[in-house]
């Protein structure tokens, strides 16, 4: 008598595939044995609640081999934790970056004028080469 594997279930819609996301993350043991800063558990679970954020989390995972099917939960929580640590760090930056600009925009001073991002350098090194 032979045996054969059946088939794994496979999502068809967007909506299924996140909802495995949730429940892969919600039964793998291993899902929180890495993630074990300060706010990572609730963070995971915030952004799991987002049909978007596991469907790009697994779309950057990948295909899994059979040996690593069973961690997918645990592949998923630190997909979504390093995503939202990266939107947040983009977030900052654009923050930043429009700060700095504002500041330059209505201090011409901001850098030393032997800086070449003074507003005035081109002017005056273009004007002392003529």
């Amino acid at each position: 008598m032979t045996t054969t594997a059946a088939a794994a279930p496979t999502a068809t819609t967007d909506a299924d595939r996140a909802e495995a996301g949730r429940q892969a993350i919600a039964t793998c043991p291993e899902t929180f044995e890495e993630l074990r800063g300060e706010g990572d558990q609730q963070l995971v679970e915030y952004a799991a609640k987002d049909d978007a954020k596991v469907l790009a989390a697994l779309n950057t995972i990948g295909e899994l081999s059979p040996e690593q099917l069973p961690y997918l939960g645990k592949f998923l929580a630190e997909q979504l934790v390093e995503d939202a640590i990266e939107a947040e760090s983009v977030k900052q930056l654009g923050a930043y970056r429009a700060t700095r600009q504002a500041r330059t925009a209505t201090d011409p001073l901001a850098y030393e004028e032997t800086d070449p991002k003074h507003p005035g350098y081109l002017d005056r090194v273009l004007g002392a080469a003529a």
